[in-house]
């Protein structure tokens, strides 16, 4: 793995996909129907197989990212994907990035890199055991230890294996400064992590509150 002179690894840049538009809008009001009764699009959008892409069309420096990081038919913790896929039929103001990150720490990182955002809000299901499931975290950067350069390396080997986490990619992306100072992280406890499509009940209990934590974020 080659390193940069800033000693950013160089490891080759994902290719561009299809953007993941939010309902265009200056407002956060929803768009027509409720948060929670929008079956047909639900249904549309988080059915078995269904894929929320990264976002990569107009959006650029300044914007405000909203960013899901998820595992895939693991049901609680493929919140943050199935959150964005949820709130991408919202309206938004026209800065609001909703981008699904759940892919390797170091492409995050070039992301990142790549669109330089003023303020980011992270957002994943991660087993903690702090409270009890559905229990909601928010945190900010500056309220973090700074990453360990030992952990940040194991870290790092392990997202080029392909280990994609909340955990990981704060690691990897903190480490080389890839995150602005306004960055907020809201997480959930999980109750059920196994193989299977759909939260569990104390983990969808938490999706309303989630969503205003994020408009607050958003709108400050």
């Amino acid at each position: 793995m080659r390193a940069a002179q800033d000693g950013t690894p160089q490891i080759p840049q994902a290719p561009a996909t299809p953007p993941l538009h939010a309902a265009p809008g200056a407002g956060l009001e929803a768009a027509p129907g409720s948060w929670a009764g929008r079956d047909e699009v639900l249904d549309t959008l988080l059915g078995p197989g269904a894929q929320v892409k990264p976002g990569r069309g107009e959006a650029g420096p300044g914007c405000t990212l909203v960013g899901g990081i998820g595992l895939p038919w693991l049901r609680d913790l493929d919140f943050g994907t199935n959150w964005l896929a949820r709130a991408a039929s919202l309206q938004w103001p026209d800065d609001v990035v909703l981008e699904d990150l759940s892919y390797a720490a170091h492409r995050v990182m070039h992301r990142l890199q790549e669109l330089q955002p003023r303020r980011v809000v992270l957002l994943g299901c991660m087993p903690r055991s702090t409270g009890p499931p559905g229990t909601i975290r928010r945190y900010r950067l500056s309220e973090m230890p700074d990453p360990d350069p030992d952990e940040v390396h194991e870290r790092l080997g392990e997202a080029v294996g392909g280990i994609v986490d909340l955990d990981h990619t704060l690691a990897v992306c903190r480490h080389w400064n890839a995150l602005p100072d306004d960055t907020v992280v809201i997480e959930v406890e999980p109750a059920d992590s196994e193989f299977g499509w759909g939260f569990s009940q104390p983990v969808e209990d938490a999706v309303d509150e989630v969503l205003d934590m994020v408009r607050h974020e958003v709108s400050r």
